[in-house]
């Protein structure tokens, strides 16, 4: 009884945690990956030695199972909204940034079944920061960089340079020269926006990813 009730608290801390907190879904896939790791030990240890404790193969499947619901529990978690709508750029903007980033570190955000998902939060992102743009109301350093990450996060060449001119604005500040993701950033969107016009990088900072070239 005691036993039973022990593993039910569990399973509810498990999945409370990874509902609450999208990170925790990644901790819960590197147990997965440590207890499987631990059955393989085990199973190669039992070509050897025919007699070995149960607990050894029992302890991680159970591991395994409470991290698989924790993370199922964790796909119920909803997204934030993708933007706000505020009087303030520098707040709309810091907005969008944080939300994109947020996105990304979301398990589910990997999986197939919540692509179409992502892509929309994307979009509604980036129609907003382009709105913006265009309405030349981006000019402070932060605000450049926050929307040098959404256009970066697009699907056209054309936008990649956009992505590229504020990021190495931003760049380029007093303020902002000590910060390594925004040094980083103007690094990136150059690497993207020359890989999709089928030019080389120069920094180094790009995977394969496919744009329209506009």
């Amino acid at each position: 009884m005691k036993n039973s009730l022990l593993l039910i608290l569990i399973l509810i801390l498990v999945g409370l945690l990874a509902y609450l907190y999208a990170l925790f879904s990644f901790i819960l896939l590197v147990i997965i990956a440590i207890s499987l790791a631990v059955l393989l030990v085990t199973g190669f240890v039992k070509i050897f030695r025919k007699r070995i404790s149960p607990n050894w193969l029992r302890m991680p499947l159970m591991v395994i199972i409470i991290c698989m619901l924790g993370i199922i529990a964790g796909l119920f978690r909803p997204f934030a909204p993708a933007i706000v709508h505020s009087d303030y750029v520098s707040e709309t903007l810091a907005y969008a940034y944080n939300t994109d980033q947020a996105d990304r570190k979301t398990f589910k955000s990997y999986l197939g079944l919540f692509r179409p998902e992502i892509v929309l939060r994307d979009s509604t992102r980036l129609d907003q920061v382009q709105k913006l743009y265009q309405q030349q109301l981006i000019t402070k350093p932060l605000d450049k960089f926050h929307a040098a990450f959404v256009f970066h996060h697009s699907k056209k060449s054309s936008l990649y340079a956009i992505a590229y001119q504020l990021a190495s604005e931003a760049a380029s500040v007093n303020e902002l020269q000590d910060i390594y993701l925004v040094q980083w950033l103007a690094k990136a969107t150059y690497d993207r926006w020359q890989v999709s016009l089928g030019k080389p990088e120069k920094y180094g900072t790009q995977g394969k990813f496919s744009v329209s070239v506009e």
